[in-house]
């Protein structure tokens, strides 16, 4: 199944609010580093029943309207952000690097993803209680090259990148890639499922009980709920960002402070996250391992 594409319209507060829950800023304080959140996570968790925040488009970082990010890969993992969402792909029979690009209209980002996977490698090197998910999807006029050049690129990165179309626990995704599947990507990896939480570009319901995913479907699959970014982006997505990544906040705050809290609110993909939206999401983590 596709992963659930979140289009909302919901008033919410500026990027100078107190929530600081949007950012459009290129530069990272290092006050807001987060490199090790995972560490007390217990082991035998399942990775799928984390709540895990994460960016959509994560290195569409050029190209006006196209842009829905601002910091650098490096900048994101130091930031807490352990969900990547890549576009890559050939265009010229002769390459033979898979370059990324943005969604929809394919502008250059001027980075290989040969480079993306050794950032993480080295930031896992070193972060080891870390885990990384990677749903990677392909463009281009000659996908099947594509597919050749990815699968040369897992058996580069075998030892730290985990394919299976099982949910890892954390003693087994430390350290490692988790592969989750995409529609147009390459074989293998997780499955992932629509998200619940929104319909028809609404909220379903503000209700912790309702919008908390059963622990029993935490445990089994991942769920991602995504950012729908649109093709014709006359505008900047930065709007966009400042309602949804509010409505989210919201629901990780609410589900934090709910006694009822018995399940997980899995995967998101954000536009221009703010550094406390992203450890909201990181302390409602803590809250559920006690």
């Amino acid at each position: 199944l596709s992963p659930f594409h979140v289009s909302l319209s919901t008033r919410t507060t500026s990027c100078l609010g107190s929530t600081n829950v949007f950012n459009d800023k290129r530069e990272l304080q290092s006050k807001f580093f987060n490199e090790d959140w995972m560490m007390s996570i217990p082991d035998t968790t399942p990775l799928s029943a984390i709540t895990i925040p994460g960016t959509h488009e994560s290195l569409s970082l050029y190209g006006g309207p196209l842009v829905c990010q601002v910091w650098t890969l490096e900048n994101q993992l130091s930031v807490g952000l352990r969900f990547f969402d890549i576009h890559a792909g050939i265009w010229i029979w002769t390459q033979k690097y898979l370059y990324i690009r943005d969604r929809y209209w394919m502008f250059s980002q001027g980075k290989k993803v040969d480079e993306v996977l050794e950032c993480i490698a080295k930031f896992l090197e070193v972060h080891k209680s870390e885990t990384v998910l990677m749903m990677v999807t392909l463009h281009g006029l000659y996908k099947d090259t594509a597919k050749e050049l990815w699968a040369t690129l897992v058996d580069t990165y075998k030892n730290i990148m985990l394919t299976s179309n099982s949910v890892p626990n954390m003693e087994q995704a430390r350290g490692k890639i988790v592969l989750l599947q995409s529609h147009n990507g390459p074989s293998g990896g997780a499955q992932v499922q629509s998200s619940p939480f929104f319909k028809n570009n609404e909220l379903i319901s503000h209700k912790v009980d309702t919008m908390e995913l059963r622990l029993d479907v935490c445990k089994s699959h991942f769920v991602l709920t995504d950012m729908e970014t649109k093709r014709f982006r006359i505008k900047s997505q930065k709007n966009l960002a400042r309602r949804v990544n509010q409505q989210i906040y919201n629901v990780v705050l609410q589900s934090k402070k709910s006694s009822a809290s018995q399940g997980c609110l899995g995967v998101f993909g954000m536009i221009f996250p703010g550094a406390e939206l992203i450890k909201n999401q990181h302390l409602k983590q803590h809250l559920d391992q006690h």
